[in-house]
């Protein structure tokens, strides 16, 4: 098991503080900047105290929009802030809104990545290594996608193995029961249940007790399954 979550909003704290009550472990993707407040360096730096901390560019960038030259700053400095501010290594990158191509992969391997997450929904698989870097696919979002958002993701990824779960998550709209029933077919066929979400949302959604409903039951699940950062389940799949 493992949770990810973007964007270094101010909730990200409210996050980890259940993250810790659950005994759960999690990776922050945290922007220096963004056109929503982030966390300020004395905050990335208290979070990165207790979980791990990835980059996600320097501005929050779509790199698929911007000439090569700037998407290959937003993803080399990224790294540099997050390790120049934690005093930590800094193994894992996660691309703005999930949009990347081939050759951004390959700028993450450069920049001295090991990881990218990708926004993949419905899979139980291990990490993919794609250019030397390991792609990192996830389960479930926090957040209340219609069902036909889940079939988009599937076939814009031609991800076809995913589909089956598509059946297993009932009414799509509630998340929360989606993510559990996955979990437990994780947890019953074996495989890597990834939760993942904005802690912006969950607040302005008021979704904090559907979260706390999943962390709960992967609390429970952890009698059976260890709960890893997403760079801990890299090096577990190698």
């Amino acid at each position: 098991m493992t949770t990810s979550w973007d964007d270094g909003d101010a909730f990200d704290l409210c996050v980890a503080e259940l993250l810790a009550k659950h005994g759960l472990k999690g990776t922050f993707y945290v922007p220096q900047q963004s056109a929503h407040p982030t966390l300020s360096c004395t905050e990335v730096r208290e979070l990165a105290a207790a979980f791990e901390v990835g980059a996600h560019t320097e501005h929050h960038v779509d790199v698929t929009t911007v000439m090569d030259s700037i998407a290959r700053k937003e993803i080399f400095r990224s790294k540099r802030w997050l390790e120049e501010t934690t005093g930590r290594e800094c193994q894992a990158f996660c691309f703005p809104l999930g949009h990347f191509a081939a050759k951004h992969v390959e700028m993450i391997r450069e920049a001295g990545f090991e990881s990218a997450r990708t926004v993949e929904l419905l899979s139980l698989e291990r990490p993919r290594s794609t250019n030397g870097v390991a792609l990192l696919p996830t389960t479930v979002q926090a957040y209340p996608h219609r069902r036909l958002a889940y079939w988009r993701n599937v076939a814009k990824r031609r991800r076809m193995t995913n589909l089956p779960r598509l059946f297993s998550v009932g009414a799509a709209k509630d998340w929360a029961n989606a993510a559990i029933s996955l979990l437990e077919v994780a947890r019953e066929r074996g495989g890597v249940f990834h939760l993942w979400g904005h802690s912006r949302e969950i607040e302005e959604l008021g979704q904090w007790r559907n979260l706390e409903r999943v962390f709960a039951a992967m609390k429970e699940a952890s009698r059976d399954a260890v709960c890893v950062s997403n760079s801990e389940l890299c090096h577990t799949a190698h």
